[in-house]
């Protein structure tokens, strides 16, 4: 067993396992380059790693992979980290003579309701395959000398075997129809706002609502069918205002029913450890510039229901996590994307919706923690003050083209009398004249036909 794995968390965990009649017969417990006669792969981004790839041998290794991508320290570092599943198991192929995979961690959970089961899961399916030369009467006595979940560990020894005898019944177990509709924008809000008010208070969820309900307006002037603007806001608002700070970390572990699942899941007996990196207990960075984490134990949990209940000092000068850079930049976000979308509401009109849309969508890519957060919010608050730049240029445009637009005549047609004419003149000069006065800086030269 190589442990480096279990010294870090997301470390890759890679066994080596001999078989024979006689304990003789194992001489040695690593397998050698190429010679690997089965591959249990149960996590994928292992499976297809240099060191395990190496014991594979074309035409000979017979392998079972769980098809499922799990979370890697990638994705602690890289907010769009990206596991390429189906590349990973077409290199495993190329590297063995005969490959099956299986969504194991998708069937224990659906099948079990845990997808602690899937390792087991995978040891039924390669069973099945041949892969794995002891008798079921000794593996199901096995899982009972182990004394740990016996009737569900034997409940996914088995499922695994019908997962690889009868493929096709495993798949419809796994997509059958969900009898849910697409959510309407209704719902999407009602539940949005419903959470705000656990989240913080009635305050907060009425000023989401407001906000929401004044682009609904704008946009129905627009069009009465799909409002996507209004859902956009009714998302990303949401997600601007429902940070993950300490007081929701505290709500989260005592108020949402986490304890109570992990008391059924492991028994009353499971002891529970948190890892935190609390600002005002902070003992340094770690080589990537992050929070060094400590261990607290179980005595953190009526710390934790303190914190929920104070949760309503969020924002106010009583809050005293809310001085970190970190809260800072969170409630400038909230603050910024109210006047984004109050300059967007401003020149709203069936030519601008679609880039409305795109500015708001982005204040979604602003995820991660840390420093990984703060880049994100770099990198988007830029090219949001640079869209909306071009999107107020660009009405001042159109309000020029629109306004010189009536002086165009044709001589096809009457001239219309001289203080119409001079009415319009004078309208495009006030156009000109407030987009001067809004942007100094800026030439604004509007042409007009002076046929």
């Amino acid at each position: 067993l190589d442990f480096t794995g279990f010294a870090k968390k997301f470390g890759p965990v890679l066994s080596y396992v001999r078989l024979a009649d006689e304990p003789a017969a194992l001489n040695q417990v690593r397998i050698d380059k190429a010679r690997a006669d089965a591959l249990i792969g149960c996590d994928l981004v292992v499976s297809s790693s240099p060191k395990a790839s190496a014991t594979y041998r074309a035409g000979h290794t017979r392998a079972v992979v769980n098809s499922a991508e799990m979370s890697t320290a990638d994705f602690v570092r890289f907010r769009d980290a990206n596991l390429k599943g189906n590349e990973r198991i077409e290199a495993i192929r190329r590297a063995v003579g005969e490959l099956s995979s299986v969504a194991a961690t998708k069937l224990a959970e659906r099948l079990l309701g845990n997808t602690i089961y899937s390792n087991v899961l995978m040891l039924g399916f390669a069973w099945q395959h041949g892969l794995v030369p002891v008798s079921m009467d000794a593996i199901l006595r096995a899982i009972e000398l182990n004394g740990v979940e016996i009737d569900n560990n034997r409940h996914a020894f088995g499922w695994g075997r019908i997962a690889a005898a009868d493929p096709a019944f495993v798949r419809s177990r796994l997509d059958q129809p969900e009898s849910r509709q697409p959510e309407s924008l209704d719902s999407l809000v009602e539940r949005r706002a419903a959470f705000l008010v656990d989240y913080q208070d009635q305050a907060l969820s009425d000023r989401y609502l407001e906000l929401v309900e004044r682009v609904r307006r704008a946009e129905q002037r627009l069009t009465s069918r799909d409002l996507h603007l209004t859902e956009a806001v009714a998302r990303a608002y949401f997600k601007t205002l429902a940070y993950k700070d300490e007081y929701e970390v505290a709500r989260l572990h005592v108020d949402t029913g986490f304890l109570e699942r992990i008391r059924k899941e492991y028994g009353g007996q499971a002891k529970v450890k948190f890892h935190l990196a609390p600002p005002i207990m902070n003992r340094g960075r770690d080589a990537r510039g992050r929070p060094l984490k400590r261990e607290f134990g179980p005595w953190m949990i009526p710390l934790f229901r303190v914190l929920a209940r104070l949760r309503r000092l969020r924002g106010t000068p009583l809050d005293v996590f809310g001085l970190t850079a970190e809260r800072r930049l969170e409630r400038r976000l909230i603050e910024e994307f109210e006047q984004t979308v109050d300059a967007l509401l401003a020149s709203l009109s069936l030519q601008t919706v679609d880039e409305a849309i795109a500015i708001v969508n982005l204040y979604l890519e602003i995820r991660g923690y840390g420093p990984v957060k703060d880049e994100a919010a770099a990198k988007v608050r830029a090219e949001i003050a640079s869209r909306l730049a071009e999107y107020a240029a660009g009405r001042r445009e159109a309000a020029c083209s629109g306004s010189f637009g009536k002086l165009r005549l044709s001589s096809h047609v009457t001239p219309p009398p001289a203080a119409e004419l001079l009415g319009a003149v004078s309208r495009a000069y006030w156009t000109t004249s407030s987009a001067v006065a809004a942007d100094p800086g800026r030439q604004v030269l509007c042409h007009g036909d002076r046929r």
